[in-house]
């Protein structure tokens, strides 16, 4: 099943004005020389059930009730609450940034692709380094004045907006750490709120019970675009109808969907970098 790429969508990332938002599932497309691909939320919360100081093994039975019903924050933020600081550092930095993950393909086409400002809840540095060479700015949430001046130049634009595994204490992965982003950062999401609101957005690499693509949701819901300028979320074929209706009543997101198999994600990417290639060259666009 390939996505039927909106022409509406095609012309706004043509002319730079959609903002491409990348999530795991994009992290996912790469691998390291022993073949290993970063992990996904399923994969690392099963890691890190392991490092959970025994003195609290009462907590265990909660957050396995919090995985059964995807409730990731909160069973990530039981399982860092169960830790030794320490040990849950040194496992995040052996995830995010130990490993020599590769550029895959499809990180590649994004660059192709050229938008002027890609946002993403990946703390790894994979697309960052990809881009180092070729004069693009990297920006924590936490940086809002270095995004605002970025945003006004001709400068390609990478907006960390969970943080990066090079500073640890400032990333946002549990439900506390959301929480103290919010109260500290109001700006950064203010900020967000604006650019859902002036620019159609295309999410790649997430489904829809990722819970970094809900906490941005959640930040912008009540702010989103107009009904016929909406936002765009990539993804694999077999979405109940009712959530679709939902994410499009609620969020003003339309959901385009690929498959059979995940592996079909990069092909539908390929076809859409193709399709921008194109109509830049039609009209002669840079």
């Amino acid at each position: 099943m390939n996505i039927r790429w909106p022409r509406n969508l095609i012309e706004e990332i043509a002319y730079r004005r959609c903002i491409l938002f990348i999530g795991s599932g994009v992290s996912a497309t790469a691998i390291d020389k022993d073949g290993k691909s970063p992990e996904t939320w399923g994969g690392f919360l099963n890691g890190a059930k392991k490092l959970i100081n025994p003195v609290h093994n009462n907590s265990i039975p909660f957050i396995e009730k919090m995985l059964s019903q995807n409730n990731y924050l909160l069973a990530l933020q039981a399982i860092y609450d169960s830790c030794d600081p320490g040990i849950y550092s040194s496992y995040l930095r052996d995830i995010f940034s130990n490993p020599d993950y590769q550029a895959s393909n499809v990180h590649h086409l994004l660059k192709e692709i050229d938008p002027k400002i890609l946002i993403t809840t990946n703390f790894d540095k994979i697309y960052d380094n990809l881009c180092n060479s070729h004069g693009y700015a990297v920006a924590n949430y936490t940086e809002v004045r270095k995004i605002l001046s970025n945003i006004k130049s001709t400068t390609n634009l990478i907006i960390k907006a969970h943080g990066t595994i090079d500073d640890i204490d400032q990333l946002v992965f549990t439900q506390k750490q959301y929480y103290n982003a919010k109260k500290d950062y109001p700006e950064f999401y203010n900020l967000l709120q604006a650019l859902f609101m002036t620019n159609s957005v295309l999410f790649l690499g997430y489904s829809l019970n990722d819970p970094d693509i809900n906490l941005i949701l959640e930040t912008i819901s009540a702010n989103s675009s107009a009904i016929s300028c909406p936002h765009y979320v990539v993804l694999k074929e077999g979405v109940d109808k009712e959530i679709k209706k939902f994410w499009h009543d609620c969020y003003n997101i339309i959901c385009l969907e690929y498959g059979p198999e995940y592996e079909n994600f990069a092909e539908n990417v390929l076809e859409l970098s193709n399709l921008v290639s194109q109509y830049r060259l039609e009209r002669k666009m840079p």
